[in-house]
C-alpha cells in the first residue's frame, strides 16, 4: 500500500500489522472531506460494495445509493455537517457492483485542522443487511403512516420525526430553522416538561387532548431511556381527531334540541308540564333547604272551548300564543317559571313568594291578559280573560321526613286547583286564594 493511502501518520509502530487490521476487519474504515468525498478506503469496501478501495476514492458515499436513498440520507448527512458533530447508527441502503443491495450501518467522527475548520469526517460502515432491511422498513412505516409521530429530547429538540409530524408543524414551521418543540409550540412545552418529570418518578404520563391551529389532536407520550435507564427523550404520537370532535359537538347539539323539545310545548314554547312537574319538586326541596315560602299560581283560560268552536283552531292556537307570551311578560324575578300545564291551563312557580305577594302576582297576571282585549263574543265579558288559583306552601309548618316531597308538590298543585275552580264559581275573571299547604 502506498504512503498516500495511508489516514494516519505513522511514527515508532508496527504500520503494516495495523493496516492488516484495518483491511482484514469486517468494518469498512474511511475517511471523507469536507465535501463528503471519499479521502481513504480499507479494501473491506470490496467485499461489502464489490469495488477496490481506488474506485471510491473521490467519489461520495451517495454515488452508491439508489437515487431515493441518497437523497434521504444525504439531508440527513448535511445536518450532521452543518452542526459539526459526531453521529452514529446511520442506516442506509448501497448498491453493489454486482447490482445487489447491502445495507451499512454508518457512524462517524469529524476531523478539524488546526484553525478549528472542519476538514472531513472519519468513520466504518458495518453490513447489518438482515437486521437493517428490518429496520429500513420500520423506518419507511414510520415515516409514512398518517399519524403524526416525533421524538423529542430534554431540551424540546426534535430527534426524530415522520412526515405526518411535518406537515403538523408546518402550519406554523415557516422561517423557524431550528427544530425545537420547545420553539415551535412554545404554548405548550411546558406540558412536556411535565411528562419529563412524570417519567423521572418513573410514573405513568397520562394523555391529553391539545387544540393546535384549529385541529384537535390527541397526544400521548412515552418515555425514552438510555442505557443506564435514565430518561433522555419522550416518543410523542399524535392522533388527529377533529372530525370526531366536530361530530360529537354536532350530536351535543342534536341532543341540546332534543331536550328542548322534550322540555318545552311546541305550541307556546314554554316549557311543559313533564319538566314544570320536576321544576316544582326541585322548588319545594330548596324551599325547604332555605326555610323560604313556595307560591304557585294555576292560571285557566275562561271559556275557551267557546273561543275554539266560535273563531276556529287556529284562531285558538294563536290565542294560547298571546296568553303564554302576556304571563312570560308580568313575571318580574328571574327565578319565577310559566309552563302551558295542559290544554288551556298555565301553571307559574313564584320561589321565595308568600301569599300576599302571589295574590299581587296572580292580579298583575289578569290584568295583563285584560289589557289583550281580544275579542270573545262567547263570553259574558266580551273579551278574553282567565281565572287564576293561587296556593303557598310555608315550609316551617311541613314536617320533610313525614311526607314525600312529591305528596307535598301534588298537595299544592290541589290547592291551588282548588282555588282556581273557585274562581271560576265566582263569575270568571277572578283571582282567588287557597289556605297554607300544610299537614292536616
Amino acid at each position: 500500500m502506498s504512503d498516500k493511502n495511508k489516514p494516519f501518520p505513522f511514527h515508532d509502530i508496527d504500520v503494516e500489522h495495523l493496516y492488516a487490521l484495518l483491511n482484514q476487519n469486517s468494518d469498512w474504515v474511511w475517511e471523507v472531506d469536507a465535501q463528503g468525498r471519499y479521502t481513504w478506503a480499507s479494501e473491506v469496501v470490496t467485499s461489502l460494495l464489490g469495488y477496490p478501495p481506488e474506485a471510491v476514492i473521490g467519489k461520495t458515499p451517495f454515488d452508491f445509493m439508489p437515487p431515493a436513498e441518497a437523497e434521504r440520507v444525504g439531508k440527513a448527512f448535511l445536518e450532521i455537517v452543518q452542526e459539526k458533530r459526531a453521529f452514529s447508527g446511520l442506516v442506509n441502503r448501497n448498491r453493489r457492483a454486482d447490482g445487489r443491495i447491502v445495507v451499512l450501518e454508518t457512524s462517524g467522527i469529524p476531523l478539524f485542522d488546526k484553525n478549528g475548520e472542519l476538514r472531513g469526517y472519519r468513520g466504518v460502515d458495518r453490513n447489518i443487511s438482515t437486521l437493517g432491511e428490518r429496520v429500513l422498513q420500520l423506518e419507511t412505516i414510520y415515516d409514512t403512516t398518517p399519524v403524526a409521530l416525533c421524538m423529542i429530547d430534554r431540551q424540546g429538540r426534535l430527534v426524530m420525526s415522520n412526515k405526518a409530524m411535518s406537515h403538523l408543524l408546518n402550519n406554523d414551521a415557516s422561517g423557524v430553522t431550528e427544530s425545537h418543540l420547545s420553539q415551535l409550540m412554545p404554548d405548550f412545552w411546558h406540558l412536556f416538561e411535565e411528562d419529563f418529570a412524570l417519567a423521572d418518578m418513573d410514573e405513568s404520563i397520562p394523555g391529553r387532548e391539545i387544540i393546535w391551529h384549529d385541529r384537535f389532536y390527541d397526544t400521548h407520550s412515552v418515555a425514552v431511556a438510555d442505557a443506564s435507564s435514565n430518561v433522555v427523550g419522550l416518543s410523542i404520537t399524535w392522533v388527529d381527531i377533529t372530525e370526531r370532535r366536530q361530530a360529537e359537538q354536532k350530536l351535543a347539539g342534536a341532543n341540546l334540541v332534543l331536550q328542548r323539545h322534550a322540555q318545552h310545548d311546541h305550541l307556546t314554547g314554554l316549557f311543559n308540564r313533564r319538566y314544570m312537574d320536576e321544576c316544582l319538586l326541585t322548588e319545594v326541596s330548596r324551599s325547604y333547604q332555605s326555610h323560604l315560602p313556595l307560591s304557585i299560581c294555576l292560571v285557566d283560560i275562561d271559556f275557551f272551548k267557546l273561543y275554539n268552536d266560535s273563531q276556529g283552531h287556529q284562531a285558538g292556537d294563536e290565542c294560547l300564543q298571546r296568553v303564554a307570551k302576556a304571563l312570560v311578560s308580568s313575571l318580574e324575578h328571574p327565578d319565577d317559571n310559566v309552563s302551558r300545564y295542559g290544554g288551556e291551563e298555565f301553571l307559574v312557580i313564584l320561589p321565595d313568594t308568600d301569599s300576599a305577594t302571589a295574590l299581587k302576582v296572580a292580579d298583575r297576571l289578569r290584568g295583563q291578559i285584560n289589557q289583550l282585549k281580544l275579542p270573545h263574543l262567547a263570553s259574558p265579558m266580551g273579551f278574553l280573560t282567565i281565572s287564576v288559583g293561587v296556593a303557598t306552601m310555608d315550609c316551617q309548618s311541613l314536617a320533610v321526613e313525614e311526607r314525600p316531597q312529591h305528596m307535598i308538590a301534588s298537595a299544592l298543585i290541589n290547592k291551588a286547583d282548588t282555588a282556581l275552580y273557585a274562581a271560576k264559581r265566582q263569575g270568571r275573571n277572578q283571582v282567588v286564594a287557597a289556605g297554607r299547604v300544610t299537614e292536616s
